[in-house]
């Protein structure tokens, strides 16, 4: 049973001889399996094919090698020279583009941290400014305890002594101090109070906080992230962002800022 063409082995780019008649010269040119024979080959596995000298297919392979040289060397290695220098143009524009978008990034963290760090010195400040108020009045409050505290020893120590060797006058002046005294309990101070609540998910402001990015990926439309820094010019205002690929031009969303105070 004959072999099936399919199935036959390739001859190799270059090879000269058969690969099925023990390396016979390849001679002829079988039309339709269009591959190269040997003479053998037009008696076993090529019978009744259309089959031609190889050297009368050289003419009509020429002037199709030269016009593939032709056309290549003016259309395609143009093309590819320009494709060429154009990525080293979009290496240069990826490289500058993302160091900007870096530099902006850090810009705003390093702003967020600052207003932080204002924002806890402020609060700082207020603790420190509650704490010596309150430091006043309870100071305040203790020297009128004190003093309070002394006048009623001495007026103890005057009731005894008119029990013990006053007159009825003097008795009755100082039921009548008693009874009507003149030295009042000091009223205790209402202290400022402050307190502090800790954020226990502060990822989420922080995402606001930080800003608003707008990415694309190879052959995807323009799509939002759940946290990213918008672009914006040098003046800080947001501007708009649109993808080389023809998508819609999107808003980036404007810059979150923390409150000057709590």
């Amino acid at each position: 049973m004959a072999t099936p063409i399919s199935q036959m082995p390739l001859r190799s780019k270059g090879q000269t001889r058969c690969i099925h008649h023990n390396g016979r010269q390849l001679e002829f040119y079988c039309e339709k399996c269009r591959e190269l024979v040997c003479p053998k080959c037009l008696s076993s596995i090529h019978k009744s094919h259309p089959v031609c000298e190889l050297s009368e297919i050289t003419p009509q392979k020429e002037p199709d090698i030269k016009n593939f040289i032709d056309r290549t060397e003016k259309n395609d290695l143009v093309q590819i020279g320009k494709c060429i220098t154009t990525t080293d143009t979009l290496l240069k524009d990826n490289t500058s583009t993302f160091e900007k978008l870096s530099r902006k990034l850090k810009m705003q963290t390093d702003k967020l941290k600052q207003e932080l760090d204002m924002l806890t010195a402020q609060t700082l400040s207020l603790y420190h400014n509650m704490e010596e108020d309150n430091t006043k009045l309870i100071k305040k409050y203790k020297q009128d305890l004190e003093m309070h505290e002394k006048q009623l020893k001495q007026q103890i120590q005057e009731c005894k002594a008119a029990l013990k060797r006053g007159s009825h006058i003097q008795i009755y002046d100082t039921f009548c101090e008693i009874q009507y005294p003149t030295y009042r309990l000091p009223v205790k101070p209402v202290l400022g109070t402050a307190n502090f609540t800790q954020n226990e998910s502060p990822q989420d402001l922080l995402k606001k906080a930080l800003g608003k990015i707008i990415t694309s990926g190879q052959g995807q439309t323009l799509t939002d992230q759940d946290w990213s820094v918008s672009t914006s010019d040098d003046l800080g205002q947001p501007s708009t962002q649109q993808q080389r690929s023809g998508a819609k031009v999107k808003k980036a969303v404007t810059t979150y800022k923390l409150l000057p105070q709590t």
